[in-house]
C-alpha cells in the first residue's frame, strides 16, 4: 500500500494554528503595516498621510457597501459642507467675478467621488447594473450638453479658455451625483436611512446655529476662526461671519460660509419635518411626531435668524402649498396648521420684531434692493443682445464693447437670470427641463400613493424642498456659485429619481 500525503493549503493551516501562531502572524503583520506608514509619513506631512490613510479606508468600506458611502456624503454636506483641503490652480479671473484663485476640494465632494469609482469599478466587473429607466435621465443629459455648449461660447467671446472648463467642473459636472444615486439608491431602507441622516444632521446644524445666536458674534467668530478655518480647512477668503453693523444685524450662518446660503440649505430640509411630521401622525408615533417638531422648531428659528429674506419668502410659499395639499388630501389638521401659521406671518408682516424689520427697511437692504435691480437690468440688457446662446460660461467680469458701449458683465443674484445671460434661453430651458421632469414624476407618485404614506410623503417632502429651492435662487445664484449646494440639488434630484423607480417597481399595476 502507498500512502499520499495530502498537504493543507497554507491559510488553512494558519487558521488551524494555536493561539501562539495566531498571535504571530497578527503581530508580523501590524509591524509591517507600520513600518509601511512610517515610511509614508517621514517622506509627506503628516496630515496628508493620515488623510491619505483614512480615505483609503472609506474607499474600502465604500466599496463593501455603496449605502456607506451615500450616508457619509450626505452627513458630511449637510454638517461641514465646505471641510477639506484646497488647491492654488493659478486660475486668475477678474476680480469682478471672484477672483478665482483655486479650487477647495470639500470632503462630501471626495466621498461621492469615491463612491462612484467603487460603483463604476463594480459595473465593470459585473457586480452592478447601469440604470437608465428614469424619465430623469434624458432631460439630466440634454443639460449637461447645453452647458458644454456654453463652454464653447464662452471661448468664442473671449474667455481665458481654463475659466470655462473650470466652471463646468464647478457646476454641471457635478451632475454624475444623479446618476451614481440613481444606480445606488434602489431600496426603501436605504431611503429611509438617508431621510433620517436628513432630520438628525439639520438638527445638529441648528442647534450650531442657536449657539451662534445666543453666545453672540464674538463665539461665533472665535469657532469660524480656529474651527472652521483652521481644523476643518473651510477657506478663509469667504467664511466669515455677517455681523452686526451701523445698517445691519448679525445673522447666523450654521456651519455654512453665508446666512443666505443656509437659508436655502433650510428651504431644502424643512419640508422633510413637515412631512414626516405628517407620516408619524398618521401612523399615531407620537413619541417621534414630538422629537420631529422640536427638531421643526429649531430649524424654523434658524430659518428666522439667517435673516435672508429670500428663504422667508421661498417658506412661505412652502407653507401655501403645504395647505392646497392638505386641502385637496382632505388632511384638515395639515390645512389647519397652515392656515394658522400664515395668519402668524401676517401678524409679524404688519407688526415685525426689530430684527426682521431691519432687514426690510434698514439702508443696506435699501441699498441691496438698488444694487439688484441695476444687476436685473444689465442682465435683461446682455441677454436682449445674445438670446439664443448667451455670452457663453466664463464670462463673468469680462468687460464687452458693443455698439460702441463698453460694458462689464459679472453674476446676478438670481440663477435663472444668470442662466439667461450665460447659456441663453437654450442653457435656461435645459434647466427648467430637469425642475419640470422632477415635479412631474414625483406628482404622479405622491397621487398614485395615497395608500402608502411611505411613498405619499415623502414624494411631497421633496417636491416641496425642490420649490423652496427653486424660490430663493430668485434672489440668489447659489446653484452656480455655492458647490455644497450645487452637490445637494443633484443629490435631491437623484432621490427624486430613485423614489420614482421603487414605487414602481414596487407596484405590479404601474411597473
Amino acid at each position: 500500500m502507498c500512502e499520499i500525503e495530502v498537504k493543507r493549503p497554507i491559510n488553512s493551516r494558519i487558521l488551524e494554528a494555536g493561539p501562539g501562531a495566531k498571535l504571530t502572524v497578527i503581530l508580523v503583520a501590524v509591524l509591517i503595516l507600520a513600518a509601511i506608514v512610517g515610511a509614508f509619513t517621514t517622506t509627506i506631512p503628516f496630515k496628508i498621510g493620515i488623510g491619505v490613510l483614512v480615505g483609503i479606508i472609506v474607499f474600502i468600506l465604500t466599496y463593501r457597501n455603496l449605502q456607506f458611502g451615500l450616508v457619509l456624503f450626505l452627513i458630511l454636506n449637510m454638517t461641514v459642507p465646505q471641510a477639506g483641503p484646497g488647491l492654488d490652480l493659478g486660475i486668475k479671473a477678474p476680480a469682478l467675478a471672484g477672483g478665482e484663485r483655486g479650487i477647495h476640494f470639500n470632503l462630501h465632494e471626495i466621498v461621492m467621488a469615491m463612491v462612484f469609482l467603487a460603483w463604476f469599478i463594480k459595473f465593470i466587473t459585473k457586480k452592478a447594473e447601469w440604470r437608465t429607466q428614469s424619465p430623469l435621465v434624458l432631460p439630466v443629459i440634454i443639460y449637461i450638453v447645453a452647458t458644454i455648449l456654453s463652454c464653447f461660447v464662452g471661448a468664442l467671446h473671449g474667455a481665458n479658455v481654463a475659466v470655462p472648463l473650470f466652471r463646468f467642473i464647478r457646476t454641471a459636472f457635478f451632475a454624475y451625483i444623479f446618476f451614481v444615486v440613481l444606480n445606488t439608491l434602489r431600496t426603501r431602507k436605504q431611503f429611509e436611512q438617508l431621510v433620517l441622516v436628513i432630520l438628525i444632521c439639520s438638527s445638529l446644524v441648528a442647534i450650531f446655529g442657536m449657539l451662534q445666536f445666543f453666545l453672540g458674534q464674538s463665539w461665533a467668530e472665535m469657532v469660524n476662526a480656529k474651527y472652521l478655518i483652521k481644523l476643518l480647512g473651510y477657506p478663509s477668503e469667504v467664511s466669515v461671519v455677517a455681523g452686526a453693523g451701523a445698517q445691519q444685524v448679525y445673522r447666523i450662518n450654521g456651519t455654512f460660509l453665508h446666512p443666505n446660503i443656509y437659508g436655502g440649505y433650510l428651504s431644502f430640509v424643512l419640508p422633510f419635518f413637515i412631512s414626516v411630521m405628517g407620516m408619524m401622525f398618521r401612523r399615531k408615533r407620537w413619541g417621534l411626531l414630538v422629537l420631529l417638531l422640536i427638531g421643526f422648531g429649531m430649524n424654523t428659528f434658524c430659518l428666522v435668524m439667517t435673516g435672508s429674506r429670500a428663504s422667508w419668502i421661498a417658506f412661505g410659499l412652502i407653507m401655501l402649498l403645504y395647505g392646497a395639499f392638505g386641502l385637496f388630501d382632505r388632511r384638515l389638521v395639515v390645512t389647519a396648521v397652515t392656515v394658522v401659521m400664515i395668519l402668524a406671518i401676517l401678524v409679524v408682516a404688519f407688526k415685525p420684531p426689530a430684527f426682521i424689520e431691519k432687514r426690510f427697511t434698514s439702508q443696506s437692504a435699501q441699498e441691496a434692493t438698488t444694487g439688484r435691480l441695476m444687476q436685473y437690468k444689465l442682465a435683461l440688457d446682455f441677454f436682449m443682445d445674445h438670446p439664443i446662446f448667451g455670452l457663453g460660461m466664463g464670462m463673468e467680469g469680462q468687460k464687452l464693447v458693443e455698439n460702441g458701449i463698453r460694458k462689464t458683465w459679472a453674476a446676478v443674484e438670481n440663477v435663472y437670470l444668470t442662466y439667461l445671460v450665460s447659456e441663453g434661453l437654450v442653457g435656461l430651458s435645459t434647466f427648467l427641463l430637469v425642475l419640470i421632469f422632477y415635479w412631474i414624476i414625483l406628482l404622479w407618485a405622491r397621487k398614485n400613493s395615497e395608500d402608502d404614506d411611505f411613498v405619499h410623503f415623502n414624494s411631497e417632502a421633496l417636491i416641496l424642498g425642490m420649490v423652496g429651492f427653486a424660490v430663493s435662487n430668485l434672489f440668489g445664484a447659489w446653484l452656480l456659485f455655492a458647490v455644497p449646494m450645487i452637490t445637494l440639488f443633484w443629490f435631491f434630484i437623484g432621490m427624486g429619481a430613485s423614489m420614482y423607480n421603487i414605487f414602481r417597481e414596487e407596484t405590479p399595476s404601474w411597473s
